[in-house]
């Protein structure tokens, strides 16, 4: 089954509504539901389908019919498979039996219910009177003198003790109820055997599918880890809280493996084996080869002893460090040894606009799996739990290739509380100012900042010893101000005559854009605001922070809780960041007049 285009959702809601369609409804229903887990991987919570390879599943044909990534783009799919599923050495060699994760869809966060659970249910089908329905795919048959059960149902479902022929008989008894012994059947008696077309529709394994009327996954596959909680992000755990010397901090940074345990033996010729004690001397191994020894004392005699190794190991690196040492220094010592040409403090990117500028202490780049992307690694060290990044601008940074590892200093290394966002509704937070029109723009613009606009009120003020009576566009200020909003349709000193009546006029002429119309507003009702505002995503300095640089205003001021006028359409990650921090979002659709550069 291909899903072409449509969301896994929409595909389970047309199998629903059409098996409602086939079978008529009765008071006997039978729900079916399939249990889907949630993996995180760079940024992103995947559907996947926990799956058992069969015999002579092969690994692109099988694939390529499941789910929304493989259709949409196969050579990303793999990448997620291989990472998801760590067990798989060699994806060209699944066997009969293996447990693999399948990557169905990439999920925007709480998009599905219990997707923070780490498991989704689904309803799958709904099928009324089940025995009824399975004899509509069963034909009658009259049991011949010689015949046997086992016989018949092997013929059509498949070999004595195989998966299909236990579901064939299983089939059996549910349409054949008064058969109570299936090993008592007689020549002439009239019995239903199962057609094995009904392996074709889309509800069959359902039926049978461990996975199936909310079992629960841990007993899936002891071997696959099934995770009570939807995995934040692959930033390092802060490690122990002995010792405070820092190596395991630099190897958690490195995605390294530490080893301050056992000895290693170096044959020399002549001479006593070359020993070295990872007690004395730890050793970080990269997961691409590379080695980095930490002798922990000034010995040069040891130290060039050590060149001994460089002659057995093909990329070693000697890294001279003393206990007492910061773990700045440790971590300056190590990436200088690794190359600097390889590091930088800053990168940027743009989205939709919005300028994303994320500054580290170290940063450097990785070739990813599939050889031409690059991953860029981004390490902090931070003083105080609360000084972390946000949960959501991590995973946006992760979709976009940039992990962000916040390392926390010294020996205190205290739980930080979660501060993952929780579930929402972007509808609900975000409104929309429509600009196809100056007087619709407007209107949506003095209601997005909290005021009411009327339009087209009559009003009366004096003019030349006579009264004239006029049509304008009101709203009233924070400071209780009265304003009119006129579009071309007030000439001369009608103007200056209407404003010594206590309102305040603000003219929008035919040739203004969207961010000249803004400006005279906000101008007018002297409120505070920022054009392009910055907003830094942690709470720390912004020498090693990530800055935002939005395309619009930022309105503070008339007693109003921040408001962002955005001309770009912000991702759901840097949405639920900002309304943690208090802001509402008002997102512009620039029209074709407006030009937004980020100074």
């Amino acid at each position: 089954m291909k899903f072409k285009g449509a969301s896994l959702a929409s595909v389970f809601l047309v199998i629903v509504i059409s098996a409602c369609m086939i079978f008529p409804r009765s008071a006997y229903n039978a729900i079916l539901y399939k249990s889907y887990t949630i993996r995180y991987d760079r940024g992103w919570d995947i559907l996947c389908d926990p799956y058992v390879v069969k015999k002579n599943d092969w690994l692109y044909k099988l694939f390529r019919q499941k789910g929304e990534i493989s259709h949409r783009d196969f050579p990303e799919f793999l990448r997620i498979f291989k990472r998801i599923n760590q067990h798989i050495h060699n994806i060209d060699r699944i066997r009969a039996g293996q447990h693999i994760i399948i990557p169905l869809k990439k999920l925007k966060q709480s998009s599905m219910p219990g997707q923070s659970s780490g498991v989704v249910t689904i309803p799958f089908v709904t099928i009324p009177n089940l025995p009824e329905t399975f004899k509509t795919y069963a034909a009658e048959y009259t049991v011949q003198k010689g015949d046997c059960l086992s016989i018949l149902i092997s013929t059509r479902f498949g070999p004595y003790g195989a998966e299909p022929y236990k579901q064939g008989i299983k089939l059996f008894k549910l349409i054949n109820p008064d058969i109570k012994d299936l090993n008592r059947i007689y020549a002439g008696q009239d019995i239903l055997i199962p057609d094995p077309a009904i392996q074709k529709q889309p509800w069959y394994q359902s039926l049978f599918d461990r996975l199936a009327n909310n079992q629960n996954l841990t007993d899936f596959d002891p071997t696959i880890k099934a995770h009570k909680k939807t995995p934040m992000l692959p930033v390092p755990e802060d490690m122990e809280k002995k010792p405070s010397f820092p190596l395991s901090k630099v190897a958690c940074a490195l995605d390294a493996k530490l080893s301050t345990k056992g000895v290693y033996y170096f044959p020399r010729q002549g001479q006593e084996d070359f020993k070295i004690d990872l007690s004395r001397i730890p050793l970080i191994e990269l997961k691409n080869g590379t080695r980095i020894l930490f002798p922990m004392d000034d010995n040069k005699n040891k130290k060039s002893e050590l060149d001994i190794v460089k002659s057995f190991w093909k990329d070693v690196h000697i890294v001279q460090i003393v206990p007492n040492d910061s773990e700045k220094h440790v971590f300056d010592a190590v990436f200088e040894r690794l190359g600097k040409g390889v590091l930088k403090n800053r990168l940027s990117f743009f989205d939709q606009g919005v300028k994303v500028e994320v500054r580290g202490e170290w940063i450097f780049d990785k070739i990813a799996e599939n050889g031409k992307s690059v991953r860029h690694f981004c390490i902090s060290l931070i003083d105080n739990p609360r000084e972390r990044t946000p949960k959501s601008i991590l995973r946006y940074l992760d979709q976009n290739n940039i992990a962000l590892k916040e390392i926390l200093t010294g020996e205190n290394i205290a739980e930080q509380k979660s501060n993952r966002p929780g579930p929402h509704k972007s509808g609900e937070i975000v409104s929309t100012i429509d600009s196809s029109d100056q007087k619709i723009f407007v209107n949506d613009l003095i209601t997005a900042l909290g005021y009411n606009y009327l339009s087209n009120v009559s009003i009366s003020f004096p003019y030349s010893g006579v009264q004239v009576n006029t049509v304008s566009n009101l709203f009233t200020g924070s400071d209780g101000n009265p304003y009119l909003v006129d579009f071309g349709d007030l000439y001369g000193d009608a103007v200056s005559a209407i404003e010594k009546t206590g309102f305040t006029v603000i003219q929008i002429k035919g040739d203004d854009n969207y961010p000249v119309i803004i400006h005279k507003i906000l101008g007018a009702m002297n409120v505070s605001y920022t054009n392009n505002p910055t907003f830094l995503a942690a709470k720390r300095p912004a020498i090693h922070n990530t800055v935002l640089t939005i395309p619009g205003f930022l309105v503070t001021g008339a007693g109003k809780p921040g408001i962002l006028l955005s001309f770009s359409i912000l991702n759901n990650g840097v949405i639920q960041f900002l309304t943690n921090q208090g802001v509402k979002i008002s997102m512009i659709q620039p029209s074709k007049k407006v030009t937004q550069h980020i100074n």
